[in-house]
């Protein structure tokens, strides 16, 4: 499992918001995507989608292993 916080147009700003949360940050298209884990079990994912929304990403997902 991991967590995707949020999606950027601008490499600049999703690497600083990463570096706020412990992030990594991959252009696996057309956006950076700022994301979480991977996480072991579900509790932690959800503890990081915690953390995540209070950080202001409200927007914030699990992703589901495939």
């Amino acid at each position: 499992r991991a967590l995707q916080a949020a999606a950027f147009s601008d490499k600049a700003r999703a690497d600083k918001a990463a570096a706020s949360l412990g992030a990594t940050v991959s252009r696996p298209g057309k956006f950076w995507l700022m994301r979480l884990g991977p996480f072991p079990t579900r509790a932690e994912a959800e503890a990081a989608l915690a953390k995540a929304r209070g950080a202001g990403y409200s927007d914030a997902r699990i992703l589901r292993a495939d």
